[in-house]
């Protein structure tokens, strides 16, 4: 059992690290609240959006219907139907700690000393869930890694390299291998709009769009068009009702929740999949067999193959493929082995 502190990055990571902390090992996994976190320099999130209010509330905000003047909140996950906990800078220091994670680059430093400091000395881990490599001379030497990384790593670090836990009863897939009645492509990139890197490929999707009127084409996230979807078991439901699930995201991820949720409810997706060459998410990723790879097509061949793959026999081949391939490439169960020999020998 381990007490363990962690900045929250996302909620699809945050429920990975409670589902390894709190169900398989009978923990407990808390995250900071109130923003004396930032004041006092320990957490920098807020730097990246320039303090934005609205960040810092969404990450570091101690909702108006809670009260406890022991600084130990708990808070409802009501996508994950499970409770998070929450320590003050002063709850945390208070509360036996035995590990703090940082699952963000800029925490590295901050949350390093926040274990150093603690009374407890608790061992400190960076969690690397993107495309990072451990930062030169970073004060790391234990690194739980959802991602390829590219950099040498330290020698002695105490590394071990895994994939991110979900509810696999949850996105799980039809067992009659049947296909979705409707004709729908849905992406569930939460930020898959006119934002940023992901411009040009939101104008690609709207321009097949405009070629397949014949099919349904969707987008959920918190900033997409058609909004915001939960709780998880929506989101499985969706995922499993589209056909295809666009995946076009710039610059890709190093492990990526759509990624492995598509791949457990057996959904081929659509995607660039030179977006994905060097990172942990090309493991599922072969054109024409898992995936429909569109690098380099023009927008009529693009909707000529994926009318080719959606013919049912191919289709439901693809679906084989991606479900079979998934269950080769990962196994939360042997994985937890190897993540309890790493707790074990942490530096």
């Amino acid at each position: 059992m381990y007490n363990v502190f962690v900045d929250q990055h996302h909620m699809g990571l945050y429920n990975s690290l409670r589902m390894l902390f709190e169900d398989r090992l009978g923990g407990k996994l808390f995250r900071p609240i109130g923003t004396a976190w930032m004041e006092k320099g320990y957490w920098k999130m807020a730097e990246i959006y320039r303090n934005h209010p609205a960040t810092v509330a969404q990450y570091l905000g101690i909702p108006d219907a809670l009260f406890n003047s022991s600084g130990i909140y708990s808070i409802e996950d009501t996508q994950h139907h499970a409770m998070t906990h929450a320590l003050t800078v002063e709850a945390f220091m208070q509360t036996p700690i035995d590990i703090v994670i940082a699952t963000l680059p800029m925490h590295i430093e901050s949350f390093a000393r926040l274990a150093a400091q603690h009374p407890n000395h608790p061992k400190f881990i960076f969690q690397i869930g993107n495309a990072w490599n451990v930062p030169p001379g970073a004060p790391v030497k234990n690194v739980m890694a959802s991602a390829v990384i590219h950099e040498p790593i330290p020698a002695g670090t105490n590394i071990v390299t895994y994939h991110q836990e979900f509810d696999e009863k949850i996105f799980t897939y039809w067992l009659d291998w049947k296909c979705p009645e409707g004709q729908e492509i849905a992406s569930f990139v939460n930020c898959f709009s006119t934002d940023g890197n992901y411009a040009g490929d939101w104008e690609l999707f709207q321009q097949i769009e405009k070629l397949m009127p014949d099919w349904s084409f969707k987008t959920f996230g918190g900033s997409c068009r058609d909004g915001s979807i939960g709780p998880i078991e929506e989101l499985a439901t969706n995922m499993r009702l589209s056909k295809f699930i666009w995946h076009t995201k710039y610059g890709g991820d190093g492990y990526g929740h759509v990624l492995y949720n598509s791949a457990a409810v057996a959904r081929p997706i659509i995607t660039k999949v030179g977006y994905y060459f060097g990172k942990m998410g090309h493991e599922l990723m072969q054109d024409g067999v898992t995936c429909i790879g569109i690098d380099g097509l023009t927008n009529e061949q693009i909707v000529e193959k994926i009318q080719y793959f959606s013919e049912p026999d191919r289709y439901i081949t693809m679906c084989r493929n991606v479900r079979a391939n998934y269950e080769n490439k990962v196994n939360f169960n042997t994985e937890f082995q190897q993540l309890q020999h790493f707790l074990k020998n942490l530096l």
